[in-house]
């Protein structure tokens, strides 16, 4: 009677912790690239078919993997990926698992390890850079885990620390209703993606043997220095390969801003150019 107990209740944690995260992570609905702009792909992260596109395929600078961020989409980064793609980069974006046209449903920040590790598989390019916002952003420091020596550098804009310091922050602003759905998202995390379900980046930053570049604005709600971002961990970091830059221009330094300005369709200058003095020095 006891273990029937114990599994009606994990069994309940399971279904409620599913439905969720599927909430918390749904992407947005986005139009698609024209047709011009690159290459069609897909390819396998486990079970699942994603679909990216490469962009100036023959590239000789070397292979950028860009990850994006939560509810966004490839489509969002566009100015990035050609701003890259003009640099004579070789760009390759995708949509993670449930995003867009890419099969699956996406249940985790860790999921997004996993894509960029398929990303990475499938293009086969050594010497890669990874560029990250957000949730890509921990994304890409979080893959130095798994992909090593592939990468040669790495751009976080605005990364969190940990799967559960974001999630903590989003439940905080919910109030009560937030402590609730953690009760059932963080044992979720657990039974999905076990000892790793709340891996922090700053281990992976610690351990990494490539250099590494932050973009954090001062004025970040999300992702703020004194809240879920790697920086509010900063005493940990034993890194000398890690470079950081604060920005505080009122119109770039915000979580969403320090990629694009408000109302533009462009670049942001702020921060590209620290981007750009980056990969000039790979």
């Amino acid at each position: 009677m006891v273990l029937m107990i114990v599994l009606i209740v994990l069994i309940i944690f399971f279904v409620i912790g599913f439905f969720l995260t599927k909430a918390l992570f749904m992407p947005e609905k986005s139009i698609e690239w024209t047709e011009n702009e690159g290459e069609v792909v897909s390819f396998k992260s486990g079970k699942n078919t994603l679909e990216g596109r490469i962009v100036n395929k023959e590239g000789k600078k070397g292979t950028i993997i860009f990850a994006h961020g939560m509810g966004l989409s490839s489509r969002y980064y566009r100015p990035e990926v050609l701003h890259f793609a003009e640099l004579g980069y070789k760009v390759f974006i995708f949509e993670y698992r449930g995003y867009l046209e890419s099969t699956g449903t996406f249940l985790s920040f860790r999921d997004v390890v996993k894509d960029i590790s398929a990303a990475s598989s499938f293009l086969g390019d050594d010497n890669i850079i990874l560029v990250g916002h957000s949730m890509g952003g921990y994304g890409v420091l979080s893959s130095l885990d798994e992909l090593g020596s592939k990468v040669k550098g790495v751009v976080a804009y605005a990364p969190f620390r940990s799967p559960f310091s974001a999630m903590d922050v989003c439940a905080l602003r919910m109030g009560v209703i937030g402590r609730i759905v953690e009760a059932f998202l963080f044992p979720f995390q657990y039974l999905i993606h076990g000892s790793t379900a709340n891996r922090s980046a700053i281990k992976t930053i610690n351990n990494s043997t490539c250099p590494m570049l932050i973009i954090q604005g001062d004025n970040d709600k999300e992702v703020s220095i004194e809240g879920c971002s790697i920086l509010k961990k900063k005493e940990l970091i034993t890194s000398k390969l890690l470079d950081v830059k604060i920005i505080n221009k009122e119109d770039s330094n915000g979580h969403v801003t320090v990629v694009r300005k408000k109302g533009t369709q462009c670049v942001n200058e702020d921060t590209i150019k620290f981007v750009d003095e980056f990969l000039m020095n790979l």
